[in-house]
């Protein structure tokens, strides 16, 4: 399977904190594939009270990630791959105390 970049959506009322536990988060993984820049997330934009910001996969990183935690990620919420990925990644970050909400942006959906 060829994955390419993943585009999400990150979208938080507390980004320092809750951007700090996904970053530590990812970080962690690349570690343990030993890999670097494999994602990214952008300052945010605040409006409303809430920050938006992107949040970047790798297609090389999320294949790993995938490879790593196969049968979780097949058993998620979704009908699609990217569906599925992205709900199990949100699992994941909720169950480190991470706020935010992640979905698949609109230009990842349009690639």
């Amino acid at each position: 399977m060829i994955i390419g970049t993943f585009i999400l959506d990150f979208q938080t009322t507390d980004f320092p904190p809750n951007a700090k536990i996904a970053v530590d988060m990812l970080n962690e993984y690349q570690k343990a594939f030993q890999i670097d820049n494999q994602f990214a997330l952008d300052e945010p934009v605040q409006s409303a009270g809430w920050f938006f910001a992107k949040l970047f996969l790798a297609g090389q990183f999320v294949e790993k990630i995938y490879g790593q935690n196969k049968s979780e990620i097949d058993s998620s919420k979704g009908k699609k791959f990217e569906d599925k990925f992205i709900a199990w990644l949100a699992v994941r970050l909720k169950n480190r105390g991470c706020g935010a909400k992640i979905k698949m942006a609109p230009e990842m959906k349009s690639i």
